[in-house]
Order: C-alpha cells, then sequence, then structure tokens
C-alpha cells in the first residue's frame, strides 16, 4: 500500500489543463516544387477552448480544441511557358532588309512568372481532438552537480522533479471549414498578377500573347490542376503535399508528451519551509514510486516516501 494518496478532482484538472493550453505555440515555414508550380506556407497559432473527459480506462479525451491562426500565409508560384512576339519587319526595303521592325517582346521569362501571397488566417476553421494517458517522467535538473545536497538544490531553485505528462495515444487535426470566398480571393490575385505582367505591354503585343496563349486564367487553372472547390484543393496543398497537418500532429503530441508537464512535484517535497526568525532548516521528504492514473471522477497521485 502507497505512503500518499492524492486526488484532484476532474475540475480541478480541467484547471491544470488550461495552463498548458495557453502555453501552446506553433510557428512553421515551409515549402516545395512541384514542377509547373511552387508552394510554400508561413503559419503561426495557438490553441483555445477544448472539452476534456476522464475516462475509467486510465484515458482522457480533449475534443474541440480550437487551433486559432495568428498567421496562415500560402505562397504559390508559377511558371507559364516563355513567350515571345514581334521581331517582324513592319516596312521592308525590297531587295535590302527592312527599315522598321516591330520589338521583340518575351513574357514569362522569370521563374517563377507569378507569385501570389494568400493570408487565410481569418478564413479557415481548424480544431484537433486527442485521446491521452497520464504518464510519469523524472526530470534531473542539470545544473544539479553530482556532490549537491538537496538543500542546496532547493536553494538554488534547481531541485528534482517529478513531473505528470499526458501522453497522446492519437491525435486528429479537423481542416472543417475553408471560406467559399477563398476561391475568389485566388482568381482575384490570379488576375491582378496577370494583368500587372502583361500591363506594360503595347496592345499589339497583349493581343498577340493571348491568342497564342488563350485565356491565361484558364492556362494558370491547368497549371495548377484547379478543380471547382478550390478551398478543398488548398487543404490538400498544405496538410498532404506539403505536409503542414502531419507537421501539427507530431509537434502537438510531442509536446503534450515531453515538453510542457501537467503538473510537478519536487524531489525531496518540502513539507515544513525554513523559518528566519529561528534556526530551522526547511524539512523535506523524498518521494519514491510515484504513480498517476485517471477515472472518471478524478486523478489520482500514489506515491511512497523514503530514501
Amino acid at each position: 500500500m502507497s505512503h500518499l494518496t492524492v486526488a484532484a478532482s476532474e475540475r480541478a484538472f480541467i484547471e491544470l489543463f488550461k495552463a498548458l493550453r495557453d502555453n501552446f505555440k506553433f510557428s512553421d515555414a515551409d515549402s516545395a516544387d512541384f514542377g509547373p508550380f511552387s508552394a510554400g506556407y508561413e503559419v503561426a497559432f495557438h490553441l483555445e477552448g477544448g472539452t476534456i473527459d476522464l475516462r475509467d480506462d486510465n484515458t482522457l479525451q480533449i475534443r474541440e480544441l480550437d487551433i486559432k491562426w495568428d498567421k496562415l500565409k500560402v505562397t504559390i508560384g508559377i511558371n507559364i511557358p516563355e513567350v515571345c512576339v514581334g521581331g517582324f519587319c513592319i516596312i521592308p526595303i525590297p531587295f535590302d532588309g527592312c527599315l522598321v521592325e516591330a520589338p521583340k517582346i518575351c513574357v514569362f521569362s522569370d521563374n517563377p512568372d507569378i507569385s501570389i501571397t494568400l493570408d487565410l488566417s481569418e478564413l479557415v476553421t481548424s480544431e484537433i481532438s486527442l485521446t491521452a494517458s497520464p504518464v510519469i517522467k523524472y526530470k534531473v535538473d542539470p545544473a544539479r552537480t553530482a556532490g549537491m545536497s538537496d538543500l542546496e538544490a532547493k536553494d538554488k531553485n534547481i531541485s528534482n522533479k517529478w513531473q505528470i505528462f499526458i501522453d497522446p495515444v492519437t491525435v486528429d487535426i479537423d481542416v472543417f471549414d475553408i471560406a467559399d470566398i477563398v476561391g475568389d480571393i485566388l482568381e482575384q490575385a490570379l488576375d491582378n498578377a496577370i494583368d500587372g505582367l502583361l500591363g506594360p505591354l503595347p496592345g499589339w503585343a497583349k493581343d498577340l500573347i493571348k491568342a497564342i496563349l488563350g485565356p491565361i486564367i484558364d492556362l494558370v487553372r491547368d497549371i495548377l490542376d484547379l478543380p471547382d472547390d478550390i478551398g478543398e484543393w488548398l487543404s490538400d496543398l498544405l496538410g498532404v503535399s506539403l505536409g503542414l497537418f502531419n507537421t501539427i500532429v507530431n509537434f502537438v503530441a510531442d509536446y503534450f508528451a515531453s515538453k510542457y508537464p501537467l503538473y510537478e512535484l519536487e524531489d525531496p517535497y518540502t513539507i515544513l519551509e525554513a523559518d528566519l526568525n529561528v534556526p530551522l532548516i526547511p524539512v523535506l521528504i523524498p518521494i519514491r514510486d510515484l504513480d498517476v492514473r485517471v477515472n472518471t471522477d478524478e486523478m489520482i497521485l500514489e506515491a511512497n516516501v523514503g530514501a
């Protein structure tokens, strides 16, 4: 039988989790080349909300943990085949070349030719759910030297600690709503970018380029392989092609499992602080064999006392 047993109600557990949730921050950036186009992202988010259920199988379930995007920018670069027009003779000199020649104009020579950035931070709704088990880990403070006593470590605030983490068994991310307006924003951004490229050209050059390529916006849609549902396309681009969702899932799992404890307990534990008015040192008791479990009502800690 354990020497010590302490229980925290589900309500107390939820309050502990709120601190864990509110400390969470994620940011990342990445890009990839997909041949005719490239894409990249810059993201940052924090977590809000969430409901917690403690369960009798020693697991807890967290649902509706909202991802609040502080930044969600997607950049798309598009390569359009180079087109050159002009260079033909306007006024020839019979048997002696050309008096006036139309200038040769080439467009879409850069890589990428079109680069647009979409800010989706206010347009995407996402949430995380996870199932986890409570686990105990023991942290030896790296600043503590081998010969240091427990009292010295306490005085320097570098005591060893028992830590309680929630270790995810499963983590799921749901991007369940990308606003319909995203498609219109992308189309308008493409139109503006194309107009910017062709804008300085003389009218005859624009007409020739459009005659060669056809409607350029349709060409761009073909390059990107855009379906009617652009929101779904963006979700696949971010989550699958660029791997953002897996990156988030792995970061969330690692954060809860090992980066930030739900609760921690100094070892040895102080049961009586020093009294500066009398020559009394702190009273410390070593904590051994700490264990944790949950049921539907509470989280239970059990431990032994001894060297």
